[in-house]
């Protein structure tokens, strides 16, 4: 499916507002966003057994890996898992056990294209990944090599647009989760708090877009990097009276908004990203985290069967790692395309016979995501062909960060219509 110039445009701002959004912090020890489960696993949520017993086939899973600055290890972890899995009790893929080939880019995009040409070099049948901050580079190398990439997300200009690419999780529903849900609640202004930076600014457009989409008054309140209390911006900010305030950042930029936010506004709503949450944080804000609304990209529900699924997955295959929206990046993306190819009946494990499978497979539903379902058609929202679903979640954190009352939160397809059409 070709692009034309209208819809390059705004992928190009996606790149660094998803990116800076969504995944700044993706590669940080800190693993934000509450909503973990502690439950005991129940080892029955795994079901039958039915071993894959053919000749074993591979795939890679590209990552950030452990570095000075990254650490996402239990999204690796939660692949490795998923594919075990996988092995034991859905018969692998159409009958082949998976090996999991993994490779660490460290943040690095040389090191990144490295990963790539690694996988190639191995024949892989296809990539997977959970978010990888140097994308791009990954894409290079495996879309001219026709190996499919699959990704819980992949929110750049190239992940959104090139052909071979699919994020089963839609990047775009951080904006676009709270915008809809703002729309439910009746809310009618909406001010957008994001660092004073090019990439920051381009994700804000993309904001105005979606939440004008909704039927939302939308400003953009900017603030210079480092600012330590944004009182004066919020203030402001807040002589438009806004209904709710969005903030998309790292968690020192969030800390500081929401601090000056619930001092200066306090009867506003405010929605955050996941990633902005630190339990460390938390004794910095007025009341903590309690009452914010975080656009989340799992509902780790403990009671849901899904999570306990996912629990006895880690509990049995992922070398002591515990639910939480990291280990989710690894496991959903793994799981949620080897149920799609199943259910596509794939019978041609080379790259051009998951590539075939992962278009047609049917409606599939999201590991973790309490219905939402992805299908790569390439018809699943206007900003995009290679995002394979619509709907976001949306969660309610306590004082401490903890996330529960997760919300699915349907997307309406005009939320998502390219300006002008």
């Amino acid at each position: 499916m070709k692009f034309h110039g209208r819809r390059r445009q705004i992928a190009s701002v996606l790149f660094a507002g998803v990116l800076v959004a969504g995944l700044a912090a993706c590669g940080s020890d800190d693993d934000g966003g509450g909503g973990g489960s502690s439950t005991a696993a129940d080892q029955s949520a795994l079901g039958t057994a039915n071993k894959a017993t053919g000749t074993p086939v591979t795939f890679g899973f590209i990552s950030e890996g452990a570095g000075q600055t990254i650490n996402t290890t239990d999204e690796i972890k939660g692949a490795q898992a998923a594919a075990a899995y996988a092995n034991d009790y859905l018969g692998g893929l159409g009958g082949h056990p998976i090996e999991v080939k993994v490779c660490e880019t460290l943040g690095v995009p040389a090191t990144a294209t490295d990963c790539a040409n690694q996988m190639v070099a191995a024949k892989v049948s296809a990539v997977l990944g959970g978010s990888i901050g140097v994308l791009d580079s990954v894409i290079s190398v495996l879309a001219p090599a026709k190996i499919p990439l699959i990704m819980q997300t992949a929110p750049t200009q190239a992940g959104l647009t090139t052909p071979g690419v699919f994020s089963l999780f839609n990047s775009l529903s951080l904006f676009g989760g709270p915008a809809e849900w703002a729309k439910e609640e009746g809310l009618k202004k909406v001010d957008q708090v994001v660092i004073a930076v090019p990439a920051a600014q381009g994700a804000a457009k993309v904001g105005e877009t979606l939440f004008r989409n909704a039927g939302l008054e939308v400003n953009t309140t900017a603030v210079p990097p480092g600012t330590a209390d944004m009182s004066p911006q919020i203030a402001s900010a807040a002589e438009a009276d806004p209904d709710l305030y969005h903030i998309a950042g790292s968690t020192d930029f969030c800390t500081s908004a929401i601090k000056a936010i619930k001092t200066v506004s306090p009867q506003a709503k405010v929605v955050i990203i996941e990633r902005c949450i630190s339990p460390q944080s938390s004794s910095a804000i007025p009341g903590g985290y309690d009452g914010v609304k975080v656009s989340a990209s799992a509902d780790l529900n403990p009671d849901l069967e899904s999570v306990k699924l996912f629990t006895a997955v880690l509990d049995k295959y992922g070398d002591g790692t515990k639910v939480s929206s990291m280990s989710n990046y690894g496991y959903s993306p793994m799981l949620g395309a080897i149920n799609a190819l199943n259910a596509a009946k794939i019978a041609d494990v080379t790259p051009a016979g998951v590539m075939a499978a992962i278009k047609s497979a049917p409606p599939t539903e999201l590991p973790n995501s309490n219905g939402i379902m992805f299908q790569c058609n390439g018809k699943q929202i206007a900003f995009s062909p290679n995002t394979c679903s619509a709907d976001g979640i949306l969660a309610t954190a306590d004082k401490d960060g903890n996330l529960s009352g997760f919300q699915r939160i349907p997307a309406d397809p005009a939320l998502y219509k390219l300006p002008g059409s």
